[in-house]
């Protein structure tokens, strides 16, 4: 039993080796992360983006998908943004619900998960994203342009791709699951925080933001449980990222750390999180359900509701 553990430990461990390196490699390339400029004038923008991040996880959790869905969409709609020669091009109610909407629809439709399970609650999703918001003509017409302007580059390397990864490649896998769950759950949690801030997805790589939301977890558990992290264990860490594949800028992640640290103060610890419990339509009734899509409305990002 323990030669097939180790046998599939190394098969995983390879695999992250392998999937990292793909990722490095795409972010140098063509995935390079573009966002509009941090003006004062786009202040406004800023706000609005901000209510989508919102908007779009309160969504995605109610439907039960993977959370990295949101980090491809607003990916999507960063990049179609940034593109727009004046800003006031999108200044609308109208214009930034169809940008938006479209984003999340496109993300769903390539990135959400595919089990058997998630099939019908797929198609409620995207139905549901098309009720009564806009006309189906406009975001067919605004998924061509994405498309075109994405030069159909639909894959990018996620936060959250990071961050599994570098989870997987640990040291503490070999320790302590719980200790393991807690690390990425930290990580995802910083990440997933990160995406709603233009300014740092502006500062720094999607590669350098999970590395360093790590290393805040690390200083996290090594706080509160200072025999289960050793420095063997960091180091052999960071050995791994000295490969030439993914090498990580230190500099550049001891500064995005301070970042995140200004972004979530205090980390939860590790009796904050809940390894096992999760949401599920099934858990709520009708009623319920109703009033959690009415919150969620799209409607709720138009101007009038955002504080200039």
């Amino acid at each position: 039993m323990g030669y097939h553990y180790h046998e599939e430990q190394r098969r995983c461990w390879d695999f992250s080796t392998a999937e990292l390196g793909s990722l490095f490699r795409k972010e140098r390339s063509a995935y390079r992360y573009k966002i509009f400029p941090q003006h004062k004038e786009n202040s406004i923008l800023i706000h609005w983006r901000y209510k989508i991040c919102d908007w779009c996880y309160e969504f995605i959790d109610h439907y039960n998908f993977d959370r990295e869905v949101v980090g491809v969409a607003i990916y999507y709609f960063d990049h179609y943004i940034s593109s727009q020669s004046s800003c006031e091009s999108v200044h609308t109610k109208a214009k930034f619900q169809i940008i938006a909407v479209t984003s999340l629809f496109l993300a769903i439709k390539i990135h959400s998960t595919s089990e058997e399970c998630l099939v019908e609650s797929r198609s409620r999703a995207l139905s549901r994203l098309l009720y009564d918001h806009v006309d189906p003509q406009e975001i067919y017409e605004m998924e061509m342009d994405i498309l075109v302007l994405l030069d159909w580059r639909l894959n990018p390397p996620t936060l959250h791709q990071f961050a599994v990864n570098f989870t997987q490649l640990h040291p503490l896998g070999d320790c302590c699951s719980t200790t393991t769950s807690y690390l990425y759950e930290a990580t995802r949690y910083q990440v997933e925080l990160a995406i709603f801030s233009p300014e740092l997805l502006a500062a720094f790589t999607s590669s350098i933001i999970a590395y360093a939301a790590l290393k805040n977890a690390e200083e996290k558990i090594a706080a509160d449980n200072p025999h289960i992290l050793t420095d063997d264990m960091q180091q052999s860490f960071e050995a791994l990222m000295r490969d030439p594949s993914m090498t990580i800028d230190s500099v550049a992640a001891a500064r995005c750390q301070l970042s995140l640290k200004m972004l979530c103060p205090q980390l939860p610890g590790i009796d904050d999180f809940s390894f096992s419990d999760t949401y599920t339509d099934t858990e709520a009734d009708s009623t319920d359900v109703y009033v959690r899509e009415e919150n969620v409305h799209i409607s709720s990002i138009s101007p009038p509701n955002v504080a200039y």
